[in-house]
């Protein structure tokens, strides 16, 4: 009989969306799993804990009432597996079965004041978190420096941390084998035509929420506009989440000459989100910490210049592809708004670097190491 891997996809908003983030980069990782353990020669199947509400229809699925360990405890109950793996990072307490996590930062325990939770709330959440890799036979990590991150804060031997990486958009890597240079036109026709973006413009793209330092990158926008008329617009694009009355005020400060060049798009599709990141003249990561920094990754994948900022993982993303700045540095930020507008030649130069490096990463590339490392621990238990 062969063994069963269960899936803790709780991560996934139970809205039905597809989800940002966490549960974007859990989507890729799942559906490239899934063809792993579809082979032939695949002595495993696999079984998804979905709560009710959440989008996933692939393989067998087992949905929970909500969202709640109690539910995913009662459902492992009657429809158990052998072994269990946590995409979303987070293991639920009280689990009778081995589980790996898929950490992707631990931002949390350094800088709790990005995060809108209680204090009591939030020391049970990061006990609950330790405890849980603790306990893992192995623990998967997004990168090196989330890895580093893990021993360093939480204590644990590295020999049992795998690093996996993430494999940004699929659609946009494959531009590389296709008409590249007409996808890039074609976009900046449609930002042009159906958004209004009739000059230059530069993208930051993510949910707005303190650690992504989006007020900063503004203030530094400003700077460069009113330096050179010719600096380009700044584009914002992603839903607000928390703590965000900074950008809304900045927003707000804005002079109305300043304002026509300024724009926000807080809900975009997959597909609009790929035409912003092609039709842009650079993308923008000012974040203040990254457990890996998929949208500088999309970036690459789009051949669109990328500036990151130098924390976290994201220097270790881009290599020497991207401009990394540090991010609290306002004029370096101010700079690189007119090198858009400035250096053709450089921007080139970096857009090439980016589509190379990109090429390290993939989600099949994580997918593989994912199923070996499951398949060596239920085959162990």
């Amino acid at each position: 009989m062969k063994k069963v891997i269960g899936v803790d996809l709780r991560c996934l908003p139970a809205d039905g969306s597809d989800g940002a983030g966490v549960a974007h980069a859990t989507r890729a990782l799942c559906e490239h799993l899934s063809s792993h353990v579809a082979r032939p020669t695949s002595h495993v199947d696999i079984r998804y804990y979905v709560a009710e509400g959440a989008k996933w229809e692939m393989g067998d699925v087992v949905r929970l009432k909500d969202a709640t360990g109690r539910s995913l405890r009662n459902a492992m109950m009657d429809q158990s597996c052998d072994l269990l793996f946590v995409p979303g990072g987070s293991i639920a307490p009280a689990l009778n079965v081995p589980t790996i996590p898929w950490v992707h930062d631990l931002i949390i325990f350094e800088h709790p004041e990005y995060f809108n939770q209680p204090w009591l709330q939030r020391q049970i959440t990061t006990y609950l978190f330790k405890k849980g890799l603790k306990r893992a036979p192995v623990i998967l990590a997004v990168s090196e420096y989330t890895k580093s991150q893990i021993v360093r804060l939480l204590k644990i031997d590295s020999g049992k941390i795998m690093v996996t990486y993430e494999g940004g958009d699929s659609k946009l890597g494959e531009l590389r084998t296709t008409n590249y240079e007409l996808r890039r036109a074609e976009a900046k026709q449609f930002c042009e035509r159906e958004l209004g973006l009739t000059r230059d413009f530069v993208l930051c793209l993510g949910t707005v929420e303190p650690r992504k330092n989006v007020a900063m990158l503004m203030r530094a926008w400003k700077s460069a506009k009113r330096k050179s008329a010719n600096a380009p617009d700044l584009v914002v694009a992603g839903s607000s989440g928390w703590k965000y009355e900074d950008v809304e005020q900045e927003i707000k400060s804005l002079t109305g000459i300043e304002g026509q060049f300024f724009h926000r798009y807080k809900s975009v599709t997959e597909d609009q989100k790929r035409t912003l990141l092609l039709g842009a003249s650079m993308v923008m990561v000012p974040s203040l910490d990254e457990g890996f920094g998929l949208v500088a990754l999309e970036a690459m994948q789009a051949g669109t210049p990328v500036a990151v900022s130098k924390a976290g993982a994201l220097p270790e993303v881009v290599g020497e592809a991207g401009m990394v700045i540090d991010p609290k540095d306002e004029d370096g930020w101010a700079s690189v708004f007119l090198t858009c507008v400035t250096d053709d030649r450089a921007c080139g130069l970096r857009s090439e670097m980016g589509l190379k490096q990109a090429e390290r990463f993939s989600w099949e590339k994580s997918a593989e190491i994912v199923y070996q490392t499951l398949i060596r621990s239920v085959n162990s238990g």
